[in-house]
């Protein structure tokens, strides 16, 4: 996986030499302990929790309670994370997730930076925009407070902290680690590339014409959805300038257009009424609920009558067992994810009726409730449009 020849391929969106024997076996190690802690370590650990007495009925209430109190729910995570802590099994399990977590950086940044000029080139390799292609990195907006300084997912520096992690994920940390999934709310085994595409099926009709990302990254749900509805046109938004550099180059490596913009998703540029379609994937926990909020607010206003937004996000904690639960909550602290637990504890259903959306719903489509789907629809008449036809 760190060697693929692009003219078997057909393609140049991958690199035709490989990571160093050193640098590759290094983080093949990661996956190795990867594998051990979320497919043999956290079995034996949930096991021994739904053994304890007090942490069945602690499940029990869990399961009767489907519309908690979020200060009930913080008590009884909270009861049960002490019980999981009594447990050897659960405190090695989470100790090597924390060391892959950082591990992924101190040993993928060197392993990438043995072949820096490699990436460098082929990341710099001239290629022609796709017909219809735009990419809008000249906006000079200034980051929110809730972004600007968090190093997220323990990525030095955060997500413009260094200038080759599309490098690193795509062809590093990416086939050798995440793979295995069995962190944060990704299930062990799961396919993360499927779960992507998964989500996207979610969207209700055969066709739309314009689909928008807000908080896009690069392309790789872009890149997933023009696979699935090739003939819409792709719009995203982000505040990474690196991450829609990256995007752009890569889908114009793989031949499709893509329309990127450097800013705010709670308050884009968009025309009223512009797009029938919206996604999001693995955005809002990176949110506060604020800002959630008013992200609503702006795809509805952006969105076309009768359009669908669809959410893709790790699960709420109401809707996962209570030692799931004690797991996503550790992401909080230990993985720089300071609004995991937050938006957990909330219902991403309530903003989107609260934003003016109908036929809200929620389920989930995977091992663990994820991937966990919210979709909704804009009504085909707005409250605004029925009171001046009254």
């Amino acid at each position: 996986m760190t060697k693929i020849d692009r003219s078997s391929s057909g393609s140049q969106a991958a690199p035709d030499f490989s990571l160093s024997q050193r640098g590759r076996s290094g983080l093949e190690i990661l996956g190795s302990i990867q594998k051990y802690s979320s497919g043999y370590l956290r079995s034996i650990a949930s096991d021994t929790f739904h053994a304890n007495p007090e942490a069945q009925k602690l499940s029990a209430e869990h399961e009767a309670d489907t519309n908690p109190d979020k200060a009930d729910l913080r008590k009884r995570i909270a009861a049960a994370r002490e019980i999981c802590l009594s447990d050897k099994d659960y405190r090695m399990e989470r100790f090597l997730q924390r060391y892959v977590a950082e591990e992924n950086f101190n040993r993928g940044i060197p392993a990438i930076e043995e072949r820096r000029e490699n990436f460098e080139a082929f990341m710099n390799m001239k290629v022609e925009p796709v017909e219809g292609s735009e990419l809008d990195v000249s906006n000079e907006i200034e980051p929110p407070k809730y972004y600007d300084r968090v190093e997220w997912h323990l990525e030095p520096g955060g997500w413009d902290g260094y200038d080759l992690y599309g490098p690193l994920f795509a062809f590093g940390l990416g086939p050798l680690i995440f793979r295995f999934g069995g962190y944060a709310a990704v299930g062990y085994g799961d396919d993360i590339i499927e779960q992507r595409a998964s989500a996207i099926r979610q969207l209700p009709k055969e066709s739309y014409e314009r689909i928008y990302e807000p908080g896009c990254g690069g392309v790789s749900t872009l890149g997933a959805i023009n696979k699935i509805f090739p003939d819409a046109e792709l719009y995203g938004s982000d505040l990474s300038p690196l991450l829609l550099k990256n995007g752009y180059m890569l889908a114009n490596k793989q031949k499709f257009p893509v329309h990127l913009k450097l800013e705010d998703s709670t308050a884009t540029s968009e025309p009223d009424e512009s797009v029938d379609g919206v996604i999001t994937y693995a955005l809002h926990h990176e949110l506060p609920p604020k800002a959630n909020k008013e992200l609503f607010k702006e795809m509805f206003r952006i969105m076309k009558p009768g359009g669908d937004i669809v959410l893709s996000d790790p699960p709420p904690f109401r809707a996962v067992s209570l030692f799931q639960a004690v797991l996503l909550d550790w992401d909080t602290d230990h993985r720089e994810e300071p609004f995991f637990s937050t938006i957990l504890e909330s219902s991403l259903e309530d903003m989107l009726e609260e934003a003016g959306f109908e036929k809200v719903e929620a389920y989930a489509i995977g091992q663990g409730g994820y991937p966990y789907i919210t979709r909704a629809r804009k009504p085909e008449t707005t409250t605004a449009e029925q009171g001046v036809a009254a």
